[in-house]
């Protein structure tokens, strides 16, 4: 929905008769001049900015977000300026905020399919897709035949694990448009969590025959490529997705991942950041930059950035580890090491035989020793570091939190995108 507009009732009273009808004195009238209504200066000022930064090449959609913020603000029922807040959002991967958006727009009467589709759309890629479900069939039942909102259930029944629901729609789109796109897509998606990887392959590249520019069927083809233990193919896919679209993040993370698992740190680093500009609390992606900074040797940047992980996410065993490690081994403080240590003894439970229960004895007879005054230094924890230096990242197709841009493949395919 690109304009919206608003019909003006007027009422018109007429009189008429033949009865002669006394001369009435004069009625005084006192004009009223009515105070205008619409978005004030200030609002379409910031809504103005708000189109100017979308407009930026690239778009730069954290300052467009604020700038439509600020408009809905100083007149709450700008409802343009709503719709692109809620796709700024939905661009910077704040789909909680995007969903919220279009529950605004829908609370002041704004009906229309499109917004519907597209909270939809918000609440899949938040984690919630029996909520986006409720919302693509109001669409559904409102238009039996909208092959998009069949399309957007195919993707949230497979998001929900349901192949044979999903399959279902996809069939059915299909079925009337043999030659759509997203379907082709989403059945691609289906072959590949069935890990039937020729088959899903064969979906990816035939709907890059009809449109060779689809960087969803592109990241996905990486995807594929990458099951099948084809590494250049799959770095392949992805660059030429991210290429095509930068702001893809799932194809950034899938590739950053791939360099993690051969050791490219600075290559890896270089993805991870660039979410990172879009999206600062991305968690996947700080993680991942953490990880990039170890593997450069950037120790005490890498713990910086771990400790501000676990500030969004303070139960993952392996960034625990792995920073403990890193202010043991690499910054020469045991003592500052050793909650790190005893936090993640506690949250995983390792075997009795695994290295950190010696390590945390050792450190804290280190530590008591200190207090006692005993002469004792928190020096080095000769022969009790913990083992294992795998990356606390994960592999590409990506399982990012239900509140960041998700890195994984069963987004709705399809959806019209609000502008102003």
């Amino acid at each position: 929905m690109r304009s919206l507009s608003i019909v003006l009732l007027g009422l018109l009273a007429a009189a008429c008769g033949n009865t002669p009808v006394k001369k009435a004195d004069p009625i005084k009238t006192v004009k009223t001049v009515e105070k205008p209504t619409g978005p004030t200066d200030e609002a379409v000022a910031a809504f103005k900015a708000g189109v100017g930064h979308l407009e930026a090449k690239p778009p730069a959609y954290t300052e467009a977000a604020a700038s439509f913020d600020a408009a809905t603000k100083a007149y709450p029922d700008y409802t343009i300026a709503w719709l692109n807040l809620a796709y700024s959002y939905e661009r910077l991967g704040r789909h909680k905020d995007s969903a919220d958006a279009y529950r605004t727009l829908i609370e002041k009467k704004v009906s229309d399919r499109g917004v519907t589709l597209a909270l939809g759309r918000a609440l899949l890629l938040s984690g919630e897709p029996q909520q986006a479900i409720t919302e693509f069939e109001s669409v559904l039942r409102e238009k039996p035949d909208d092959l998009q909102a069949r399309n957007n259930l195919a993707a949230a029944y497979l998001a929900k694990n349901d192949l044979k629901t999903s399959l279902r729609y996809v069939k059915e789109v299909l079925a009337v448009q043999p030659k759509n796109v997203p379907a082709i897509v989403n059945l691609g998606l289906i072959y590949l969590q069935q890990k039937k990887l020729p088959l899903a392959l064969l979906m990816f590249n035939k709907a890059l025959g009809y449109e060779k520019e689809n960087a969803r069927a592109l990241n996905n083809l990486g995807l594929t490529f990458y099951a099948m233990d084809n590494i250049p193919r799959a770095v392949i896919s992805f660059e030429k997705a991210i290429s095509i679209d930068p702001t893809m993040d799932e194809a950034r993370l899938n590739l950053a991942s791939v360099y993690l698992d051969y050791l490219d740190y600075a290559a890896a680093l270089k993805q991870f950041e660039a979410v990172r500009v879009r999206f600062p609390k991305h968690y996947q992606a700080m993680v991942g930059q953490a990880d990039s900074l170890y593997g450069t040797g950037d120790y005490e940047n890498a713990a910086k950035l771990y400790d501000e992980s676990l500030g969004l996410r303070d139960n993952n065993p392996e960034v625990l580890l792995r920073v403990g490690k890193i202010y043991e081994e690499q910054l020469g403080k045991p003592k500052v090491a050793l909650p790190y240590y005893v936090k993640f003894r506690d949250i995983a439970k390792p075997a009795k035989s695994h290295p950190i229960h010696q390590t945390i004895q050792f450190l804290e007879q280190m530590d008591q020793m200190k207090q006692q005054g005993d002469g004792a230094t928190g020096g080095d924890a000769a022969g009790g570091a913990p083992a294992g230096d795998a990356p606390a990242g994960d592999a590409p197709a990506g399982d990012a939190p239900a509140d960041d841009a998700p890195a994984g493949d069963s987004k709705p395919e399809g959806e019209a995108k609000p502008q102003g």
